[in-house]
């Protein structure tokens, strides 16, 4: 029987991308990744792996963040109220909210704590996005309908056609964010009715939709840590986004 040719490694980056709750099963102990998300990654040149929440998660995340070379925070449900001492959402924010679940938050914020001391690449999409600003300390809208009284929920929550684009969004010339999509201006889907509130302490809003509401965040003083709100993995229209993530994980692994 031939022997099999030894394992000589890889020099793809190992992308962690988080997990959510099965369609319809919050509570049903089941977990999956959009398929997507893993399909843009290796596209990039990254090896994507899923990351499932489950009890005890939270303390496994320095383990976990260890053993890959990038953090994927993906979207989902909107975030419980108790979370983050309860200190999820802006005192004037009364929305109704859904989907809410405190274990969730309570790993992603782990990881993404554990990323942000090591300063390891991570993007975070939809939720995710959300996820970095409240983890620093930042605010959500439960609604967008919230921040003022002319903007328009329906152009931010979609309910078909996820690949095609529904509004359009503005970057903020010389950020990060700017300098990886490579165009000031920029046509993307929707698919939330929260947004971010008040910025982390350090985060810089860097890309807004045509009425104001935060569509992009980063932090300048992190290598690559930033997130966006709109879903491109659901597109074929910014490859340049998972590609510099990649990239950036790929240089970070090499620097361990």
């Amino acid at each position: 029987m031939p022997q099999q040719a030894p394992y000589k490694g890889d020099s793809r980056p190992l992308i962690g991308i988080c997990s959510r709750p099965c369609e319809g099963e919050v509570d049903a102990g089941r977990t999956a990744i959009n398929q997507a998300y893993a399909d843009k990654i290796a596209a990039a040149g990254g090896l994507p792996i899923g990351l499932p929440y489950a009890e005890f998660a939270a303390d496994m995340a320095h383990a976990l963040i260890a053993r890959i070379d990038g953090l994927l925070l993906t979207g989902g449900g909107d975030m419980d109220p108790s979370s983050f001492g309860g200190q999820v959402y802006d005192a004037r924010s009364h929305a109704d909210i859904d989907g809410n679940l405190p274990l969730r938050d309570s790993f992603e914020a782990a990881m993404a704590r554990e990323a942000w001391e090591i300063d390891m690449p991570t993007l975070g999409i939809c939720r995710g996005s959300q996820m970095l600003n409240v983890f620093r300390g930042g605010t959500l809208w439960r609604d967008v309908r919230e921040q003022a009284a002319d903007v328009d929920v329906s152009r931010h929550l979609m309910i078909d056609h996820f690949d095609h684009p529904c509004h359009r969004v503005q970057i903020m010339e010389g950020s990060r964010l700017h300098e990886v999509l490579g165009v000031d201006e920029l046509a993307v889907n929707s698919v939330h009715h929260q947004c971010i509130c008040a910025p982390a302490p350090g985060a810089r809003i860097s890309i807004r939709a045509k009425d104001s509401t935060p569509e992009g965040i980063e932090y300048p003083q992190r290598t690559f840590f930033m997130g966006v709100q709109w879903h491109p993995e659901m597109m074929d229209n910014t490859p340049q986004l998972f590609e510099a993530f990649v990239r950036a994980a790929r240089a970070f692994a090499a620097s361990r």
